[in-house]
């Protein structure tokens, strides 16, 4: 992963940057697979412990690179229609009778 995708993602070249965060997306999602299919596994080398923080690892590495590629442009997300929501009217409070109990 560092050796690959690390040099695209600091290169500058946005098309390498893509590329690179592309790859680095696509092998977190892959090591959170085989680390869930060794938490599932009902007989593992490695203590379950361990396989589940590397899962964690491996959710925050996808968040933090899916989370790139949108925020620097790279995948648009699709745009839902505005919905026009009711209008409550509501009033300034100047029928409120603040005499009360005095």
């Amino acid at each position: 992963l560092g050796a690959v995708s690390g040099p695209m993602i600091t290169s500058g070249d946005s098309s390498s940057v893509a590329l690179g965060l592309e790859i680095a997306t696509g092998v977190t999602v892959l090591l959170g697979a085989s680390y869930l299919a060794r938490l599932l596994a009902p007989f593992s080398p490695s203590p379950k412990e361990i396989t589940f923080l590397g899962l964690l690892f491996a959710i925050a590495g996808f968040i933090a690179f899916s989370q790139n590629l949108v925020v620097d442009g790279f995948v648009t997300l699709p745009n839902l229609p505005s919905i026009p929501l009711p209008q409550i009217p509501l009033g300034l409070g100047e029928d409120i009778d603040t005499s009360y109990g005095l």
